[in-house]
């Protein structure tokens, strides 16, 4: 029976030791394990702009194959896009392709990865999508990291798991903002390559912390460049 270790098994057969990637998983694990909040899932999303004029459906075919999935390609379209996209669920790890295709010709391969068994696969995950994807290339990867800490911690409690993450990859403070239902700060580490622009500055690592009344717990996020997941 396929279980969880399904996501392993791929990853040994692709591994390749992506330096890229090292680089940025390190800092990013380094930071999450300094809010003290223990791992319950991650959610990885790699996208791509195809140079090539290669059709959609051989390429949304070979994309597939690549990524080991399963699951049948359905189109969609309309006058500013053509589409081809495919899902499949292992375990409760859900993978996504999507192969797009705009009226101004720019093609995009994007693929998504989540899952809710704390960080098992993930390095073999984001080395998986970027063997795949940068055949096509340059990657653009955004990575979350997501964890819990039991019960609801104070206002000041939350600030400091947050500073702690920080502090631990040297980053400094970009943009933060500081509400009843979160606490949120993007930030500039020396540790990550690249990053994306927040209000004209240069961030590559944000970390929020949220109270889920219902799970009594204070949950957790860690991402790159900035955090692409609800909280």
């Amino acid at each position: 029976m396929r279980n969880v270790f399904w996501i392993l098994a791929i990853g040994a057969v692709i591994w390749v030791g992506a330096h890229a990637q090292a680089a940025v998983m390190q800092p990013l694990t380094t930071a999450f394990r300094a809010t003290g909040a223990a791992p319950s899932g991650y959610s990885v999303n790699d996208w791509v702009e195809v140079q090539s004029g290669q059709g959609l459906p051989a390429l949304a075919g070979h994309t597939k194959k690549a990524l080991h999935l399963n699951a049948a390609i359905h189109s969609d379209s309309s006058p500013t896009y053509q589409k081809m996209t495919a899902a499949e669920t292992v375990a409760g790890i859900t993978t996504r392709l999507i192969v797009e295709r705009l009226s101004t010709g720019a093609t995009f391969v994007v693929v998504d990865r989540t899952s809710p068994h704390g960080f098992t696969g993930l390095r073999e995950t984001e080395s998986l999508f970027s063997q795949v994807l940068r055949g096509y290339g340059a990657v653009h990867a955004d990575i979350n990291l997501e964890g819990r800490i039991p019960g609801h911690l104070s206002a000041a409690a939350q600030k400091g798991v947050i500073q702690r993450g920080l502090s631990s990859i040297a980053a400094s403070s970009v943009n933060g903002i500081d509400t009843l239902g979160y606490v949120s700060m993007s930030a500039r580490s020396p540790f990550i390559p690249g990053g994306d622009q927040l209000q004209g500055h240069p961030v590559n690592v944000q970390l929020a912390v949220s109270y889920n009344a219902y799970l009594h717990q204070t949950q957790v996020y860690v991402g790159t460049p900035l955090i692409t997941v609800t909280y």
